[in-house]
């Protein structure tokens, strides 16, 4: 079948045809096209090509109701139709066919877009998993002294002591013990109550990559260097991530 949108080798049979399909004729012009389809059967297949071709890109648009003011619009923006002469006519076909042309290429873009599924809602990204870590800490006697818990996500650190450390006129301080050797303190803490501390960003890394946390008992008022304890280690245990 003979391509409507070729305009290379398109004749004038052709030209009429394509502004029969459009409906772009005068009424004279429409009916004589029309009396002319019914007896050519050559023409007639020009214009049965122009249907399929323009009928097939418009199959998948969804009709709308355009707005009440949209043809009032249209209307009074229309002038009447201008006599021209023979070389008019030939120009005005040629950009007629012209635009089918341009026409068909704009109804595919549209039919493109329509059959694309609607874009995807940006995905709000999850949060990260809660990494936890706990440890058992228990004294050289094996009595356990107190269960630790960390969240790395947040940096809380929530502590419940048994009553192992009650009743010691000493203070507990908590130590991270480090994977490369050493210990960092974390600061005093409640050995006979629960109890809940913010690490901040100071310590949650190394909080995060310590592998055991320990207990020493300091004196009242006394507060050890960062990297090392004053008073004995009473109690320690291994971190270990749920």
């Amino acid at each position: 079948m003979t391509d409507p949108t070729d305009i290379g080798g398109m004749d004038e049979d052709l030209a009429l045809a394509g502004e029969l399909a459009l409906r772009v004729l005068s009424p004279e012009d429409e009916a004589a096209a029309r009396a002319r389809e019914a007896a050519d059967p050559a023409f007639a297949a020009h214009v049965e090509a122009w249907n399929e071709r323009l009928g097939g890109l418009a199959d998948g648009i969804v009709p709308v109701e355009p707005s009440p003011w949209v043809w009032p619009r249209v209307e009074a923006g229309l002038t009447p139709p201008v006599a021209a002469n023979d070389n008019s006519i030939v120009f005005w076909r040629r950009w007629a066919i012209g635009s089918t042309g341009l026409l068909a290429a704009s109804l595919a873009a549209v039919v493109m877009l329509l059959a694309q599924p609607e874009p995807a809602p940006v995905a709000t990204p999850e949060p990260a998993p809660a990494v936890i870590r706990v440890a058992t800490l228990t004294l050289e006697s094996g009595a356990a002294a107190m269960t630790l818990a960390y969240d790395a996500n947040t940096g809380e650190l929530y502590l419940a002591p048994t009553t192992e450390m009650a009743g010691d006129t000493r203070v507990p301080h908590l130590w991270l013990v480090m994977p490369e050797g050493g210990v960092q303190l974390v600061g005093a803490i409640d050995g006979s109550t629960t109890s809940r501390h913010h690490l901040g960003q100071a310590l949650s890394g190394p909080a995060g990559s310590a592998n055991a946390v320990a207990v020493s008992m300091e004196a009242p008022g006394h507060t050890p260097a960062p990297n090392k304890p004053d008073g004995p280690v009473v109690a320690q245990g291994a971190l270990q991530r749920l």
